[in-house]
């Protein structure tokens, strides 16, 4: 940091963070440094609650220096006077008022500093001052003559300047210069020669004063306070209306946070903090000091903050009402730059707020460069700037925003600005270029059919362009209006009208464009929608105050004269238009025109009709002709919802309007149905390899094992009358008679389907029958149902809700049975009775480079996967490596370029692989090709690593009707994504109080999931209504290693912790720990963490009794027998082991009611015969499992991943070593 001729001054680095170091070397070891030790020493402890004040708190003496030390503080006083944002005069009294508090301070426990300047006083970002570098040491008097000893001692700048010395506590308040400095720029402090020319005898201090002379001077001090207070009111008033010049200290201390800040929610707080405090200060404090922040929270990660961002920016510079010189240029030069960006931000509601706000700042910015013009016409010194160059640099700015915004892909941002100030903005840019540039890009708008919400916005805002843009407008007008005439949606052809009627309210329209729109709009007077009509008399009146009279007389009131009940004079009031209109389409006849599919035909029916009508005398009924079967029916129909030979002719007027919605319709379903034959029609015969076959593996029926009656499942579109008959009891058969007299209604179409055999639908429909159903029976149904026959309403309800019934009960087996199938695949696979691991090495495989993290059996094969921190996911075949002695190799290797792989899981019955890196966050699908040797990525998601960190954790769930990979992220999100669509199925939230997720396990059944993490915490979540259920923390906050479900009880879990080997089961249930296994020669339960610990399990179950291989840092792999304890023992030990297997016994006690097996030396526990209400047992080499002799080889590092394949264990560690056993 620097360098004088009395210290070396440097800046390093310490476990709590940055500090200064200060260093003395000794050349004269005669020099008593150990008594300004003390000294400092002292200082230190007497300054220790002082909080301006930060004395050296480290001191370190050696024989060839004395090092002194402080925390860092990165700007001095010195440094910040002369930075900007310049300091306010309210800022400096409140750093002048911190100094003298820190002298008061130090004064209070008789410290002095003895160097006080503008260098050793420290100020943070939040404007607090902090006094540093305390020389008692330093000499208190200095020579006239000589000014050798001040220059070693304080001139360390060279600049020769002095701003105090320490004479004596009671003359600490001579000389403050560093305020005089602070309160005016322009002040010199003095320096050696001014104190040389000052004679000791006149710097003095009067302090005897006579009380006269205090009196007097304290009389105008005692007349100002009580005008003051009298004053009061009058004052609040004055404050209430200016800004408060104080808050520029709150917002240097809000401004001072926002960079550490990292939640969004804190962030979005912050904001309404700064409006707040810019609402009530000064326009260069919201310039200066509040706005690049807010800027800063522009580009935050998180879109919420970036809305809120913008929206705040624009309000806060719509406060500033006086702009200085210095930021005449803000906008073109700060602003307009830094918010270019958004126009291409990823997040629609960005941009959409930036659409939002972006008239107003146009506005705002036109604002700014008037006012500056302005105040510049009074300045008649300096160069004065060209308004209209930079009113144009402002144009073409904004100009680059505007269209981006207006051609976004997404009509929500372009719907948004055209809703939002778009007359602002053609204020803006002005007539010519508003023309050019909005009307041109809102024109378009129309042509998206999809969107009716942008087409109604665009109606609802064109008046305004159109009104500032002028007459001339009126050609480009007329096709649009017509257009949304012609809008299949009704709120859209209202929303037309209106703009009909404002645009001729305000003479926008030629006479010739309004006869042509009025002469389109007169048959919207007979729609069935309300508010067309109420739109159309609203226009039709507005026309007719607009018009001249004979205009009105003579085509206004003929164009209108049909649609009346009776003639009406005064059309341009509205209630009078309204009553005298005739009586609407009905509505069900409206829609069933617009939807008939030959509307073609149907109108040519409507107009010979019409015509013979006309042609047949009054009072003869006309003569029709002939109709087609299709017409018939309709006619039929419509006959009977109110269409009468008026409504036809109505029908007949707005037959153009008709012919035009029939054929948007027609479109439109047209669309859609291609779209769903795309969709919902796949071609296998074109799918070739991507095909993704679902495998169901077939068990024999154990519908006897589970104890479930045999039930019956029933279609829709099959009767059950007959069987809801056979299952009534007495009372039933009396309320509904008897079965030759059951009535049915179901036709013989309806039983056979569309062709086929009454024998071919009992097969092909899904039809069980109960044994006391013959098919004789069946036959009986068929003769019966040639016939419709009625039935009272109550038997029809009865018979549904019994259909509805079985379908439940049905469904509920169903789904029992599919859980069933999957917890028995979930589960450990069978093994042979009495299996227990002998320790027989089959093969060692080491392809893999780094860590072995995971290690996958695939279900019903004799494969199993393995992933690496290597980045490498391999498929190897255990039958292929039993009795022989030759080179195993792997099958299928697939290399990933995205860091250590953490996770493995099995999807799609062992079609597919998942994994996840660490490093570049992302979570990939494999696809195994049976025939090759390499594997390919059929599905990948990137997750946000600052957001979400990397998955820890991942497992598969196949419910049958999803197949969900659930993956753990590193901060608290558990996240379900359906491998068959695109986004997330759902998302859980783990508190991050609890600590970050190490681990997770899925229950057979797939109800409920169980996490663990680095505090200890197991947290359980419902996955049906995907709640939290219960969270057990373990007594000493060890770190979670592994988490997995227990073979036999179903609402347990396994979990390794940190330290002793230790394995505990938690009953999820009553949260209490049923079992701990010990495998530790520290106490059991104590709360030690050292030792080894657990990195890797398997669980199972050999004739219903319960296992568990775990392996960890020691090296060995155990076999716990969770129903038998004592017949524990280490199936597999470490390469190096120097413990004999033999020589370890399990012992059994119970300790606060948890069973606690513990591993010990069987020289060192009791014997059987002991009591004390434990047991022992010691393996010896004649048991099977354990062989007289070590195996010959074992892992030499840490075992990280145990699993099995059939009778085969795998286990991986650390080195990259895989070795298979048996």
């Amino acid at each position: 940091l620097g360098s004088t001729r009395f210290f070396k001054v440097a800046r390093a680095r310490s476990q709590e963070g940055l500090i200064v170091v200060k260093v003395f070397a000794i050349h004269d070891p005669t020099l008593p440094l150990s008594t300004y030790k003390e000294k400092l020493e002292e200082i230190r402890s007497k300054l220790a609650s002082a909080v301006n004040c930060l004395p050296f708190q480290r001191m370190i003496l050696t024989e060839k220096s004395g090092s002194i030390m402080r925390e860092y503080v990165k700007y001095s006083l010195y440094d910040r006077i002369s930075t900007r944002p310049f300091l306010t005069t309210i800022e400096k009294k409140w750093i002048t008022f911190q100094v003298l508090y820190a002298l008061h301070q130090a004064h209070k426990f008789g410290v002095c500093h003895g160097d006080i300047k503008l260098e050793n006083i420290m100020i943070t970002s939040w404007n607090w001052i902090l006094l540093t570098d305390f020389a008692s040491f330093k000499p208190t008097y200095l020579p006239e003559d000589n000014p050798a000893d001040f220059s070693y001692f304080f001139d360390t700048s060279r600049r020769s300047n002095h701003f105090k010395n320490n004479v004596e506590s009671t003359k600490d308040d001579f000389g403050h210069n560093e305020d005089n400095t602070i309160e005016d720029d322009n002040n010199q402090s003095f320096n050696k020669s001014d104190l040389n020319g000052c004679d000791s005898k006149t710097v003095q201090i009067q302090d005897t004063k006579s009380d006269s002379q205090t009196d007097q001077q304290a009389e105008p001090i005692l007349v100002e306070s009580q005008r003051r207070k009298l004053d009061l009111k009058s004052e609040k008033k004055v404050l209430s209306s200016e800004p408060v010049e104080g808050l520029v200290i709150i917002t240097q201390l809000v401004t001072s946070c926002i960079r550490g800040l990292h939640h969004s929610q804190s962030k979005l707080q912050s904001l309404e903090i700064l409006l707040e405090l810019a609402e009530n200060t000064s326009d260069e404090t919201i310039l200066d000091r509040i706005l690049p922040y807010i800027f800063h929270l522009v580009h935050d990660p998180a879109s919420r903050v970036r809305v809120s961002a913008i929206h705040t920016l624009t309000k806060c510079l719509h406060l500033v009402k006086s702009i200085p010189p210095s930021d005449v240029n803000i906008f073109p030069e700060y602003i307009l730059p830094g918010l270019a960006h958004i126009t291409q931000d990823e997040a629609v509601i960005v941009r959409a707020a930036y659409a939002e706000n972006i008239a107003h700042l146009a506005h705002i910015a036109l604002r700014y460069l008037e006012n500056a013009h302005l105040s510049n016409l009074g300045n008649k010194e300096g160069p004065k700037p060209s308004y209209d160059s930079e009113l144009q640099t402002l144009h073409e700015m904004v100009q680059q925003s505007v269209s981006m915004l207006l051609t976004d892909p997404q009509n929500l941002v372009k719907q948004t600005l055209m809703e939002n100030g778009i007359n602002k903005l053609c204020i803006f840019f002005g007539k010519q270029k508003a023309n050019d540039i909005l009307l041109s890009h809102v024109i378009t708008f129309l042509n998206d059919k999809e969107d009716k919400e942008l087409r109604g916005s665009f109606f609802e805002c064109i008046v305004g362009v159109a009104a500032y843009v002028g007459w001339h407008s009126s050609p480009i007008l007329m096709p649009l209006l017509q257009q949304g005439l012609a809008d299949p949606e009704e709120f859209v052809t209202t929303k037309a009208i209106n703009a009909m009627a404002t645009l001729t309210e305000l003479g926008l329209l030629h006479k010739s464009a309004l006869y042509q729109l009025l002469h389109e709009t007169m048959v919207f007077l007979v729609h069935p929608n309300l508010w067309i009509r109420h739109a159309t008399v609203g226009f039709i009146s507005t026309a007719a105050r607009t018009l001249n009279l004979v205009d009105v007389q003579c085509k206004v009131q003929l164009m209108i004269q049909s649609y009346l009940k009776h003639p009406l004079i005064q059309i341009e009031k509205e209630i009078l238009l309204l009553e005298a209109l005739v009586s609407p389409i009905p509505r069900i006849v409206y829609d069933s025109v617009v939807k008939y599919n030959d509307v073609e035909e149907l109108f040519q029916v409507l107009e010979q009709r019409q015509a013979a009508r006309a042609k047949a005398i009054s009072g003869i009924v006309p003569q029709y002709s002939e109709m087609s079967t299709s017409i018939r029916n309709l006619f039929r129909r419509l006959s009977s919802e109110s269409m009468t030979e008026t409504v036809e002719d109505q029908l007949l007027i707005m037959k153009p309007h008709l012919m035009k919605i029939n054929k948007y319709r027609n479109s439109v379903d047209a669309k859609l149905s291609t779209a769903k034959s795309v969709d919902g029609k796949l071609e296998l015969n074109t799918m070739k390899d991507k095909i993704r076959h679902h495998i169901v593996i077939l068990y024999p029926d154990t519908k006897g094992d589970l104890g479930l009656p045999p039930f019956k499942r029933l279609d829709r579109r099959i009767s059950d009358s007959v069987g809801t008959y056979a299952t009534m009891n007495q009372e039933w058969r009396t309320m509904f008679a008897a079965q030759d007299n059951v009535q049915h209604t179901v036709k013989m179409s309806d039983m056979t389907g569309s062709s086929g055999s009454p024998s071919q639908s009992l097969h092909g429909g899904d039809i069980h029958l109960s044994p006391q159903h013959s098919l004789s029976d069946m036959n009986s149904i068929n003769d019966h149902s040639l016939h419709e026959h009625r039935c009272a309403p109550c038997r029809l309800e009865v018979r549904q809700l019994t259909y509805r019934k079985q379908e439940q009960h049905a469904a509920a087996l169903r789904a029992q049975h599919w859980a069933d199938n999957i917890a028995w695949q979930a589960g450990s696979r069978l093994l042979p009775s009495g299996w227990r691991p002998r320790g027989v090495p089959v093969a060692h495989l080491h392809e893999h480079r780094a860590a072995v993290n995971r290690l996958v059996s695939i279900p019903d094969t004799s494969l199993f996967a393995s992933s690496s921190a290597d980045g490498c996911i391999k498929i190897w075949d255990a039958s292929r490596m039993e009795g022989r002695n030759i080179a195993n190799r792997s099958r299928q290797t697939y290399i990933h370029r995205g860091g250590p792989l953490v996770g493995l899981a099995v999807c799609d019955q062992g079609q597919s692989l998942a994994s996840s890196a660490s490093q570049s966050g992302t979570v990939f699908v494999l696809r195994i090709e049976p025939n090759s040797s390499k594997m390919s990525v059929i599905a990948t998601r990137q997750l946000d690593l600052l957001e979400e960190g990397c998955a820890v954790d991942l497992q598969y769930l196949d419910s049958g009707s999803q197949s969900v990979l659930v993956y753990a992220s590193l901060y608290g999100s558990l996240v379900g994504w359906d491998l068959r669509c695109p986004g997330t199925t759902w998302r859980l939230e783990n508190d991050l109080k609890h600590g970050v997720i190490t681990s997770f396990c899925v229950n057979n059944y797939q109800q409920w999931l169980t996490l663990g993490t680095s505090s200890g915490v197991h947290t359980c979540w419902d996955l049906r209504f995907q709640l939290p259920i219960t969270s057990i923390k373990h007594p000493t906050n060890a770190r979670v290693r592994k988490v997995i479900t227990h073979p036999t009880e179903h609402s347990w879990i396994i979990s390794a912790v940190q330290g002793n080997n230790e394995i505990s089961m938690w009953n999820l249930e009553t949260d209490f720990r049923q079992m701990v296994l010990w495998a530790s020669s520290a106490p059991p339960l104590s709360h030690s963490q050292g030792g080894h610990s657990v990195c890797a399990m398997y669980s199972g179950s050999i004739d219903n009794a319960g296992f568990l291989l775990a392996g960890g840092t020691d090296m060995r792999l155990r076999f716990w027998d969770l129903c038998t304890p004592n017949e524990s023992h280490v199936a597999l030990p470490a390469a190096n082991d120097v413990t004999p297997p033999n020589s370890l016994a399990y012992e059994q006690r119970l300790i606060d009611g948890t069973n606690v097996v513990q591993e010990v030396l069987a020289g060192d526990s009791p014997t059987p015969s002991s009591g004390g209400g434990s047991s022992i047992r010691i393996r010896n080499s004649e048991e099977g499992g354990q062989g007289p002799e070590t195996p010959p080889f074992g892992h030499h590092d840490t075992i990280s991943a145990v699993a099995m394949s059939n009778t085969c264990i795998l286990t991986g560690s650390t080195d990259g070593l895989i070795q298979v056993w048996k």
